[in-house]
């Protein structure tokens, strides 16, 4: 199972998936679900939603599709592509959790993704009043794609409006699972596995569904419009989880740590989430013995807040990851596998009020 698992989470996190340019994510689960056996709709905006099976209240387990990215905002004559956030900034700079400098890059727009790099100038070619900045500014970063000009630029179909990610491999380290994306398609290969598990069985305590949303970096969006088309009475939202277990980070604030289990999340900065179907979630843990951490999250939002504000009751179930919003999102295959075998055993286990 690690090795399968493994394999399915490096698929998943390779593929090109910007926030508003989610195709690649979701093309490869719509065919994935449909092999499952999954009869999958897409809506207008480009949610994934499948039904897996069973019967009584409507659960939705839910993940995002979509990476924080950078967007092109203009070329210049010798062809650098400069940059801007994904998200609407109130900063003025780029803020000191987002490092993408120096990291290879991937730029979306045209008939085929292009390569490069996310640059800023550096080494030697620095000095005077350029060396005393104390922050980045927008403008102090671009993008490097081994061009000349704006003429060749705009051939590759590259112009303001396209997206660039940043594009390292997804490889084992360690114990470890290292690479872009783990924020949030880790969730969708939690929700994968959980429906060609459940799919077609007779013990569901649930009619169960599965949903990969677009936009949840960018406000939600996704999940918003998916709670305003389907009726749902429950859900349980799946998302990275914060760790304090590396150096910088206070346990006191962030008590959770990579090979504890999943987490419950109860509170984050949107909202909180149902105290009853959290409870379940450890109640359930506590009966199969799985492990479970429980937490609440600072400066932290989900799609489930979203769906709380459409009337969906929701929990926030949580797999630890280090370094989140970075090039090297760190998971634990443990942590993911017990993931795994929490929602199977949740769905199908009686509920318990």
């Amino acid at each position: 199972m690690t090795s399968i698992l493994y394999t399915l989470i490096k698929t998943l996190t390779e593929l090109p998936g910007p926030v508003g340019n989610e195709r690649a994510v979701q093309d490869w689960l719509a065919e994935n679900w449909t092999a499952i056996g999954l009869t999958v709709e897409r809506s207008r905006v480009g949610n994934l939603l499948a039904r897996v099976g069973g019967s009584g209240q409507r659960l939705l387990i839910a993940g995002h599709a979509d990476e924080i990215c950078l967007m092109v905002k203009s070329v210049t004559d010798d062809g650098f592509l400069h940059v801007w956030p994904y998200y609407n900034d109130s900063l003025g700079q780029p803020p000191r959790w987002f490092v993408p400098v120096n990291q290879p890059a991937l730029v979306l727009g045209g008939a085929i993704p292009v390569e490069g790099s996310i640059a800023t100038a550096s080494g030697h070619v620095l000095g005077g009043r350029s060396s005393k900045k104390t922050h980045f500014d927008w403008n102090d970063w671009f993008i490097d794609i081994g061009v000349r000009s704006r003429a060749e630029v705009e051939s590759l179909g590259i112009g303001p409006g396209c997206a660039a990610i940043w594009n390292p491999p997804t490889r084992r380290v360690g114990r470890n699972v290292v690479g872009k994306a783990m924020d949030d398609r880790v969730a969708l290969a939690i929700a994968t596995v959980v429906a060609q598990q459940l799919f077609n069985r007779n013990d569901l305590s649930y009619e169960t569904w599965i949903a990969s949303t677009v936009q949840e970096e960018n406000g939600l969006i996704g999940a918003a419009s998916l709670a305003s088309q389907e009726r749902f009475d429950l859900a349980i939202a799946l998302e990275v989880g914060l760790t304090g277990d590396i150096p910088g980070p206070d346990e006191i604030d962030f008590p959770c740590y990579l090979g504890g289990g999943p987490t419950v999340v109860f509170q984050d900065a949107s909202c909180h989430y149902s105290r009853r179907l959290s409870k379940q979630l450890l109640a359930t843990a506590a009966r199969h013995q799985i492990p479970v951490q429980r937490a609440i999250f600072q400066h932290y939002g989900s799609d489930g807040a979203a769906l709380m504000r459409h009337g969906i009751e929701t929990a926030l179930l949580t797999y630890p990851t280090r370094y989140t919003h970075s090039p090297i999102e760190t998971v634990d295959l443990d942590d993911i596998d017990a993931t795994i075998r929490l929602l199977e055993r949740f769905v199908t286990d009686r509920p318990v009020e």
